[in-house]
């Protein structure tokens, strides 16, 4: 009787009841990855570069360029993902690094999603190297770019907060010892630091974003306000 009850909340419960390492969650993520693999190398690259060319081909460039793919790896712990999973919204999800030579000198990160009529949509997560996932992203951006606001009013630079911006090329700053590899997509133990620039009103500022893995496939974040820059022009 306990152990059905531990796998009800297990499937319906994840976020608020079961700990991503009770091996009936993690026997659940492998599960639903042995049932949908990835899709095939030649389809990761062609979603990639159409996902490169929506976003950036201004010059028409990108079109003609190489698809490096340097790693393809689940992200059905991914809180959005694992959601849609369970309620058969979505039958997995892999985040791909990879570059594009021609297109963009910088490393980038793609999510591929794939649904359960089998239909694949893939949207650009970030450029640079970040270990925060998806959500975690989703989450944090909102709070990073009040930061970058409240540096550059400090500045006395105005920037309306309404003003259009967008998330530069990130960068790890530093990690703990006892930083675990990601599982599914999720940093389970651990604490890691990186580098956000945010790029608003012809500025660039960089907000330190400290993360501490809670443990449950989340994150908590902190951005001091001491290592908050504004770049010069």
């Amino acid at each position: 009787m306990r152990k059905c009850l531990l796998l009800i909340l297990a499937l319906f419960c994840p976020l608020n009841l079961a700990h991503a390492q009770h091996p009936l969650v993690l026997q659940k993520l492998n599960e639903r990855n042995e049932a949908a693999p990835a899709p095939g190398i030649d389809l990761l690259k062609k979603e990639v570069l159409s996902t490169a060319i929506s976003i950036q081909d201004s010059n028409g460039t990108c079109s003609n360029s190489e698809v490096i793919i340097d790693r393809i790896h689940p992200a059905t712990g991914d809180r959005f993902v694992f959601s849609a999973v369970l309620s058969q919204r979505m039958r997995n999800a892999w985040t791909i690094n990879a570059r594009l030579p021609k297109c963009d000198n910088m490393p980038a990160r793609y999510m591929l999603m794939q649904n359960m009529d089998g239909s694949i949509r893939t949207i650009r997560v970030n450029r640079g190297v970040s270990y925060a996932w998806d959500s975690l992203i989703g989450d944090t951006l909102p709070l990073v770019r009040l930061a970058a606001n409240v540096a550059l009013k400090r500045k006395g630079i105005d920037c309306n907060e309404g003003s259009k911006f967008k998330l530069g090329v990130t960068r790890i700053a530093s990690e703990s010892q006892d930083l675990g590899s990601d599982l599914f997509g999720i940093r389970y133990i651990g604490s890691w630091s990186e580098i956000w620039p945010i790029e608003t009103c012809s500025q660039t500022v960089e907000v330190l974003v400290n993360f501490t893995a809670d443990g449950d496939g989340g994150a908590y974040s902190r951005m001091p306000g001491d290592k908050v820059a504004v770049l010069p022009k």
